[in-house]
């Protein structure tokens, strides 16, 4: 009886050896699928090229960690979604991210994009047509400073350089082998390069400007501009020269202006001396934006003079004196 149970027990375990011989790696097991995003910036004016002014700081675009989202086509919510840190560089210099993540072969919608940036917010992400890149108000001692503005201007800060890579129709196979993803990232933002000269910048201490006529984020799942509500953006000036002529400058960063939009486009420095006077200053610029200088590189550059006038009080504010020492002598009684 019990070597017919073993026999029985035997040709089972046969059978199912059998039924289960296909291969199948391990990774497919898991539905592994290798993420590799390549951080496409060459072509970034102000930052990577057609630099105007090399005596200040530009922005900087070096993502450390990248959000991997798949949506479901017809729900276009979130299927599966994971972060990527694997840093390297590529044959031709280019920053590449890497990493994996664990979704059953089929199709999705996929956006790939920088995680961790300061000032950038993105928010909705969960949703494949409300995901969206914007940054937050100033403060209101800030847009205090602004005050034939502050009223009636949405201000905002400067965005971060959001580096994004996308895809409507993203197909995952059944392969035995690990499949591989390769995508190429590329900024939502833009930088320009601002000036305007200054006859007195020795007596400049402090620069800031707001610039009207902005786009206030990016729908970044199709890279669809928000023009509503329209936004001024926030920055801080740089002193620095111009072939000698002493100019304030910066590159600041913006989600775009609005598209065949020729008017609402000024510029308000706001300038503190070092006296405690306040110079305030607005340009309407909308022409700079129909320039080759603007169209070509982003450079926008006023042909304007700011005249900042000495102090009345040439040495300054208060300034204490010191007499020379008269000598005393007295007895003191013990």
């Amino acid at each position: 009886m019990r070597a017919i149970i073993r026999y029985i027990a035997s040709f089972v375990v046969l059978l199912a050896i059998f039924a289960s011989c296909e291969r199948r790696p391990l990774s497919e097991l898991a539905n592994y699928t290798n993420i590799k995003v390549e951080v496409d910036i060459e072509a970034v004016a102000n930052v990577t090229c057609d630099i105007y002014n090399e005596k200040i700081p530009i922005p900087v675009i070096e993502p450390q960690a990248m959000h991997v989202l798949f949506y479901e086509p017809n729900s276009k919510y979130v299927a599966a979604e994971t972060f990527i840190t694997d840093i390297e560089y590529n044959s031709k210099g280019k920053r590449m991210l890497k990493g994996n993540i664990s979704i059953m072969p089929g199709n999705y919608k996929m956006l790939i994009y920088d995680f961790g940036t300061e000032a950038t917010i993105v928010d909705e992400y969960y949703k494949w047509e409300e995901c969206k890149a914007y940054t937050n108000e100033i403060s209101s001692s800030l847009k205090g400073a602004f005050k034939t503005r502050s009223d009636f201007d949405y201000i905002v800060h400067e965005p971060d350089h959001l580096v994004v890579a996308r895809s409507e129709n993203e197909h995952i196979p059944y392969v035995e082998e690990v499949h591989t993803i390769e995508a190429a990232a590329t900024s939502v933002v833009e930088s320009y390069y601002v000036q305007i000269k200054v006859e007195g910048l020795e007596y400049v201490a402090t620069a800031q400007a707001i610039l009207s006529g902005m786009v206030s984020g990016n729908k970044i799942s199709s890279n669809i501009k928000i023009i509503e509500p329209q936004a001024s953006v926030y920055f801080t000036m740089h002193k620095s020269d111009d072939k000698g002529v002493p100019v304030i400058c910066n590159v600041f960063n913006t989600f775009g202006r609005i598209d065949n939009s020729t008017n609402n486009l000024e510029v308000t420095f706001d300038i503190k001396t070092n006296d405690g006077r306040v110079i305030q200053k607005t340009f309407d610029i909308s022409h700079l934006f129909l320039t080759e200088e603007c169209i070509k590189h982003h450079w926008l550059l006023l042909d304007e003079t700011i005249v900042i006038e000495p102090p009345k009080n040439a040495g300054g504010g208060f300034q204490p004196e010191v007499e020379d020492w008269e000598g005393e002598h007295t007895e003191i009684v013990l």
